[in-house]
Order: C-alpha cells, then structure tokens, then sequence
C-alpha cells in the first residue's frame, strides 16, 4: 500500500460505509465505536490507537485487514477520566458485541493500555499486538526512567493542557501535516494524502478531545510499578510484540522491559518506519500480523 497511489476520499468513503459509528450506551452515557464484522474471519482485532487517540487516521491501513479480520476501533470516550475507566469500558463493549477471538493491537500508548486491559479483564482478551510501545516496569536503567518521565510527568501535563486551551484549533490543524512530512522522502502526492486525512479526522480533532488525551497520558504514570510478569502469563505465547529498528520513542531497556513483563512472545524488530512505521509501511506491520495469527491457529 502506497499513499501516493491511493484515493484517500474513496477509501474513506468505503470504510465509512462498511464500518460507520455505531453508538454503546454504558452508564447512561453514549461510547462510540466501529465494528467491521467478518464472517470467516481469523480473529477479531480491536485497535487502540496512540497519543493522538484517533484510531481513524489508520484507516488506510485497517482497510487492509478487513480481507481476512474483524475489527474494533473505539475513540476514547471523554466520560471515562482515566485509564481504568477507560480499560473497563472497552471491556464491557467488548463483552456487549460477544467480539471472539480477541486481538487487541495496542500502538504507542494503546499498547501500554492494551496491558491495562490486559491485566483487569482476561476473559475478553485473545492475544496483544504490541507495537512501538512500553510497558509499566520499572525496572529500568537512568535512560529509560528519564524517557518515561519527560513523557508522562504532572508538570509537562499541565503545560500541555494549557497549551491545547489557548491554541487556536486553525493553527494546530495546520502543523499536524507538516509533522508527517519528514516520514515521506519529499513524495508531494503522499503529503498531499496526509492533508486529505487531516481534513477527515478533522470532526474529532478539538480542544476536549486533545485535553483529554493528555490527562490520559498523564494518567499511566499511577500505574508504573503495579504490573508484574504473572499478571499476563495466561497470554504465554500470544503477545507478538513489533519495535521497528528506527523508532526511537522509547529507549532499548524500555524495549527489553517490555519483552521481558511478557512470557515467551514473539518479538519483530526489522521493520522499518519509525514510530509511525505502521501508517507509512503497513505492509511489512500486515504480513507479521498474518503469521502471528497463523501460528497461534496452529497452537
């Protein structure tokens, strides 16, 4: 898949109509989400998307998948105020649709909530699909702890917040594809595409959503240290763990911790992209998804 080639209005146009939201009420409150439906799929995939918490701008990609998985894909509602709320409530709509054969794709941050989930509701979790992520050891030298602390400190947080309260929304619309160009190699067809992306995911791009976001990547720092290697041992064999060889987000002990809170997973590291390999070289991301889940129909 090349987003030069692609026409992103028409591909949008067909996953909007084969996957449109679809409202959960949980509470009295309304939860958003997507549900492709497969017949003879191999297993249900739920994403959980990064920090930007738009699981639609991997769409291109997901398109993708639905040859041969179902899907999930799950905005994270605003009514849920941390990450344990927020776990709890993808768990109960997990639980709502009786989704079978559960992957949870977790990328960045939604990988470190994929574990959150992980670790409080087993009986809807299949397997973890792990990529350019971390995991809640602590166990880590003076690099790592410094990374994970200049990411989810309390002064950065309220720094951050404030920043989304003043910034206009214009401006900020207009930095977010100027932040992909670097991935592009100079292709002004695939910079024109990320603009057209942009415009799309433009209705969930606001100030409540990105405030929220950030109280929510604050929030993982309440549970560094509370997360032990037997809390995931019944998933032995089942998390596929992918850290692209140029992303260079999180430290290699951070890498290795998370290799190591995880009992016997298969780990990919010659994939290339960076931190958002998975948006701009989905191929490489789509074929070890494809063994993965190959080998776990064997076992």
């Amino acid at each position: 898949m090349n987003l030069s080639n692609l026409n992103v209005q028409e591909e949008w146009a067909y996953y909007n109509k084969v996957a449109p939201f679809q409202v959960y009420k949980l509470n009295g409150n309304e939860m958003k989400y997507r549900y492709y439906k497969k017949e003879d799929a191999r297993a249900t995939i739920v994403v959980l998307a990064g920090g930007s918490g738009l699981a639609d701008g991997f769409f291109l990609f997901l398109r993708s998948l639905m040859d041969k998985y179902s899907l999930i894909t799950i905005p994270y509602p605003l009514f849920c105020k941390d990450n344990n709320e927020t776990a709890d409530a993808i768990a109960a709509l997990i639980r709502y649709l009786k989704a079978e054969n559960v992957y949870f794709w977790g990328q960045s941050y939604g990988g470190l909530l994929a574990q959150i989930i992980a670790k409080k509701h087993s009986d809807v979790v299949s397997g973890l699909l792990l990529t350019s992520t971390a995991s809640f050891s602590t166990e880590l030298k003076f690099e790592g702890m410094k990374c994970i602390v200049n990411m989810i400190n309390e002064e950065k947080e309220a720094k951050r917040v404030k920043k989304y309260e003043k910034m206009p929304m214009g401006i900020a619309m207009a930095m977010f594809p100027l932040a992909f160009k670097k991935h592009l190699n100079g292709d002004p067809k695939a910079y024109k595409a990320i603009k057209e992306l942009i415009k799309i995911l433009k209705p969930e791009m606001n100030k409540g959503h990105f405030i929220h976001m950030t109280q929510l990547l604050g929030d993982l720092r309440n549970h560094f240290g509370l997360y032990k290697k037997k809390d995931f041992e019944y998933l032995r064999g089942k998390v596929l763990i992918i850290e692209p060889v140029d992303d260079y987000t999180f430290t290699d002990d951070i890498k290795a911790a998370l290799c190591n809170m995880m009992s016997e997973p298969t780990v990919i590291q010659d994939v290339e992209g960076g931190h958002l390999a998975i948006m701009f070289h989905p191929d490489g991301y789509i074929k070890v998804v494809d063994e993965f889940i190959a080998l776990q129909e064997k076992r």
